[in-house]
């Protein structure tokens, strides 16, 4: 009992420290998505008359990020990430409008969340599997990803590197005839964030 109770007042003092943070990334336009520092992409590779292969790129245009973070020992808990589905785009009308309404069913799941299990240590440099879960299409998805840190003066950088596949996602394949998509969705975050 006393084991018990020594480690809840232990952590109960280390989520004292912690400090939320937060951040609102947005872009007016794909090509504006792509210069930023923080940036949320995910790719695709389609295939065109079963000969022809290229990586289609997507870019979040609006998303959020919020996590708990011990500011002493450079410890990052309880990482968030969301978005409304509508914000994701490809440079394509068409298949943006595909991608929305058929992959994503947006009307009826308007916002993807995506949670972080931690803790991540952001003086570590070295590339570290970690696991969370997504909320898509109104159900709760586990994954594994890589993450990477970095920490430069006054900020830090977070590098999120994890690829899912459309079937275990349960999201429906937009494959047409002529042009079939692989069921790999490979994703990349980054976040730089401010200390000061």
């Amino acid at each position: 009992m006393k084991q018990q109770l020594f480690f809840l007042l232990l952590f109960l003092c280390l989520n004292i420290r912690a400090t939320e943070i937060k951040g609102h990334i947005q872009s007016k336009n794909y090509d504006q998505a792509q210069t930023k520092k923080s940036k949320l992409v995910f790719t695709v590779e389609s295939t065109k008359v079963g000969i022809f292969s290229s990586d289609v790129d997507g870019h979040v245009l609006d998303f959020k990020y919020v996590g708990d973070l011990d500011e002493k020992n450079l410890i990052l808990r309880n990482m968030k990430l969301s978005f409304p589905a509508v914000t994701m785009n490809t440079d394509h009308e068409d298949r943006d409008q595909k991608l929305h309404q058929l992959c994503m069913g947006a009307q009826k799941y308007p916002e993807v969340s995506v949670s972080i299990n931690g803790p991540v240590f952001l003086k570590s440099s070295r590339e570290v599997p970690v696991e969370g879960t997504v909320m898509i299409r109104g159900k709760e998805k586990p994954f594994k990803a890589l993450i990477k840190t970095e920490v430069q003066g006054n900020s830090f950088l977070l590098s999120i590197k994890t690829t899912w596949s459309l079937k275990e996602m349960e999201i429906p394949d937009p494959s047409i005839a002529v042009a079939k998509l692989s069921d790999d969705i490979r994703i990349n975050a980054h976040i730089e964030h401010s200390l000061k």
